[in-house]
């Protein structure tokens, strides 16, 4: 029963959909990312010209 679960062919559909969904997460996270590097950097400087 296992070995057929394993060689459906919606199992791997499902499996190619997972991945855009992750390739999007990344994007997501590396704009959070950015935002709280540039953020952090900003209030850095301010701190820096008083």
């Amino acid at each position: 029963m296992a070995k057929t679960q394993l060689n459906d062919p919606n199992t791997q559909t499902k499996t190619q959909a997972e991945e855009a969904d992750l390739k999007g997460t990344f994007i997501a996270v590396l704009f959070v990312g950015a935002f709280l590097v540039v953020t952090w950097f900003g209030v850095w400087g301010i701190f820096v010209n008083r």
